[in-house]
Formats: structure tokens, C-alpha cells, sequence
């Protein structure tokens, strides 16, 4: 009697995390510090974006990938907004989920990014933008490539 096997896809959940100092800003007049391992805005009154990139290494999506963003929101003034965005090879924009810091959340907050719906097919991609008011931070984000083939 013959056995056979046959390899099947295998499922797997891809976690990578990155620390802040990874992000940029967006703009040559913005004023930002890579300070240790976060990003912070050091600019006198206004608001920056940093852009955080995501190595996206699962091509085969079930569903799509979530990410978090840790942050510092220095004022309840002002808040933190950070989207997640998955861009075609082209660069057209095809998803993008957000989250905020309400007036209530200040100092270290966790911001969910919801699942990216489009953006997983051959050269798309994805990564973070975090809108953030003066001496605000971005330490760390994590992005989770949910059930996905290599």
C-alpha cells in the first residue's frame, strides 16, 4: 500500500514589529527627532505626519492585516490620528482604516488599525501615517499578516 503526501499552503499569522525611529516625516519644512528608539515632533505649534513604513512579505491574503501604533499624546487638546493604508503598485490608493486618541487619552496610548480589505495582490502595499501635534511620539507599531500563504 502506497502513502501518499502532498504539501498543502501553510497558514500562518506574520508579526513584525518596528520601533518609531523607523518612521519619517512627510515634508521638508517639518522639525522631528529620531530621539532613541521613537519619533517626536519637535516642532514649535504645529502638527506633522510621519510615515511609517511596512515590509510586506505574505502575498496571499485570506484576510487582511491589522496594525497597532504606540504613541504619546502630550495634550488633550489635540489629538494623534494614525491611518494604515494599502496603495496599489501604482500607487493609487485602495484601503484605508484609522484610529485616534479621543480628548480623554493622553500620555502612552494604543491605537487599532482594522483590517486592510484591499491591497493583497502582486505589488501592493502598505504602511502607517500618524498625524501628530507638538511633542507628540510614535514608539513602536506593530502590523499582524492575519492567515496568510507565502
Amino acid at each position: 500500500m502506497a502513502v501518499l503526501c502532498a504539501a498543502l499552503p501553510s497558514f500562518a499569522t506574520d508579526i513584525k514589529d518596528y520601533a518609531g525611529v523607523n518612521c519619517t516625516g512627510a515634508g521638508s519644512s517639518n522639525s522631528y527627532s529620531l530621539v532613541s528608539n521613537y519619533f517626536l515632533n519637535t516642532t514649535s505649534a504645529l502638527g506633522i505626519r510621519a510615515i511609517c513604513p511596512v515590509v510586506r512579505d505574505r502575498v496571499s491574503a485570506s484576510n487582511g492585516p491589522t496594525a497597532t501604533v504606540r504613541v504619546h499624546d502630550p495634550t488633550s487638546t489635540d489629538r494623534v490620528l494614525c491611518n494604515f493604508m494599502s496603495m496599489s503598485g501604482d500607487g493609487t490608493s485602495l484601503h484605508v482604516t484609522l484610529d485616534d486618541t479621543t480628548d480623554a487619552q493622553t500620555g502612552d496610548v494604543t491605537l487599532s488599525l482594522g483590517a486592510l480589505t484591499s491591497g493583497t495582490a502582486a505589488r501592493d502595499h502598505y504602511f502607517i501615517t500618524c498625524l501628530l501635534p507638538q511633542n507628540a511620539r510614535v514608539y513602536s507599531y506593530r502590523v499582524v499578516e492575519n492567515n496568510q500563504t507565502d
